[in-house]
């Protein structure tokens, strides 16, 4: 039988992670019911690009929605801090969800998605499509084998490109009130994976956090100006990300750029509206840090020690597991498609036994999205979890929360410069408990 999908928030991510693969290899199993999203016009290209006639709504109209349409999921894909908007007003309607990564923004968020999943018989699932990534996967398979024995301490490196990082703060991303900061819109993959790998809980967290790259003191801004965008601005060729990246993507004077050209189609449904709306990297209003340092505890006894930065000459990480019976090392770094790059894309791990030998472990590149992460989390989404795999990689809601509040603990802890508990996090306002 056929399970009704509700998707909200028509981001591109949206479009090829779920709308895409509905119409067509889930089309067994799965059907779109409705749209709900703040942009009728985008509702209406979205239909007119599938050739669907699926029924939209506004925000305000979900419930007459769901009642109306009767949906048995709910797939929530807006900007992040919209995301506990719509989980908890399906889980009122005891809704099943699929929610993006990260399940939200902050902790007083957080803790009412808890509450409501407690009060609801629908239950959360967080799409973090990196734990099918197969290198993260094999990582997962050797410390649940006990190959390493009992772990005590992680070293994680995580780097974006010059490319990757900076469009963070192009769009909404570079404000603290949309996405929670990179503490939180991209660390929560690396929070969620170091948890799901060593199978322990962070009880406390200890960070720092800077703005290095971005912002107007940025050291590569060519002047210090607000409310420029990229396709007009009168020194993008000032600009080296700029010329690094998009230097042939607008040709002549910014008159002559075919708005229909890039608004139209599969492109009205990507990070921007319009060419136009590409903001600077360096304006005063981005207000998250580009640069992150992190010592995290775990209730296991292990300790984390993690860094985040997002500009980098290449993009990847690079990993350090210590057990009592030895250690896993994991590098994956990844070139960018079409660029020239220091180095091509490399997947390495190799398992040290404390007293034997040293095996290295081949990791397949598998084909789609995000390293070929994005088809097999679909399949366990609208087929349900192969019982034949070895780990189970869907991530149910107490493992969003975690990493979230994580993240949380990390710019709390950079802010008012002491440790930061989760306990904490979980228990305000009231701290009764």
């Amino acid at each position: 039988m056929k399970k009704r999908y509700v998707i909200v928030g028509l981001s591109h991510r949206a479009l090829a992670m779920f709308i895409k693969p509905i119409l067509s290899a889930y089309q067994d199993c799965a059907e779109l019911c409705a749209y709900v999203d703040i942009n009728p016009r985008r509702i209406a290209m979205m239909n007119e690009i599938k050739g669907t006639n699926v029924p939209g709504y506004a925000p305000e109209d979900f419930d007459r929605m769901v009642l109306e349409q009767k949906p048995d999921v709910v797939i929530v894909a807006t900007v992040d801090a919209a995301h506990d908007l719509y989980v908890i007003r399906a889980l009122e309607h005891n809704l099943d969800v699929f929610c993006e990564k990260p399940l939200t923004t902050d902790e007083v968020k957080a803790r009412a998605i808890l509450d409501a999943e407690q009060k609801s018989r629908g239950r959360v699932m967080v799409t973090f499509n990196y734990r099918y990534e197969s290198t993260c996967t094999q990582i997962r398979e050797l410390l649940q084998d006990g190959r390493i024995g009992k772990v005590v301490s992680v070293d994680m490196n995580y780097y974006l490109d010059t490319h990757h990082g900076a469009s963070y703060f192009m769009r909404w991303n570079r404000l603290r009130e949309f996405s929670g900061g990179l503490n939180i819109h991209k660390s929560t993959h690396h929070f969620d994976l170091i948890r799901w790998w060593i199978d322990q809980k962070p009880v406390e967290v200890y960070g720092y956090g800077a703005l290095n790259f971005f912002g107007p003191d940025g050291p590569r801004n060519p002047s210090r100006k607000d409310g420029r965008v990229c396709p007009s601005c009168a020194e993008r060729r000032q600009c080296e990300y700029y010329m690094r990246w998009h230097r042939d993507e607008w040709r002549g004077a910014p008159e002559n750029i075919k708005l229909d050209d890039h608004v139209s189609g599969l492109q009205a449904f990507s990070h921007y509206d319009s060419p136009l709306s590409r903001k600077c990297i360096y304006d005063s209003e981005i207000d998250i840090d580009d640069t992150y340092g992190a010592i995290v505890k775990y209730d296991g006894g292990a300790v984390l020690n993690y860094s985040l930065v997002a500009s980098a000459p290449y993009e990847g990480f690079r990993l350090g597991i210590n057990g009592l019976g030895g250690r896993i090392e994991a590098e994956l770094i990844a070139g960018r498609q079409g660029q020239p790059m220091p180095a091509p894309r490399r997947e390495e791990v190799t398992l040290i036994e404390l007293f034997g030998a040293r095996h290295s472990i081949a990791s397949p590149v598998l084909p789609g999205g995000h390293g070929g992460s994005d088809p097999l989390l679909r399949d366990d989404l609208f087929r349900g979890p192969d019982p034949q795999e070895k780990v189970r990689r869907m991530a149910p809601l107490e493992d969003g929360v975690l990493s979230v509040l994580t993240g949380v603990a990390l710019h709390r802890s950079a802010v008012q410069n002491r440790p930061v508990s989760i306990g904490e996090l979980l228990r305000e306002p009231g701290m009764e408990k």
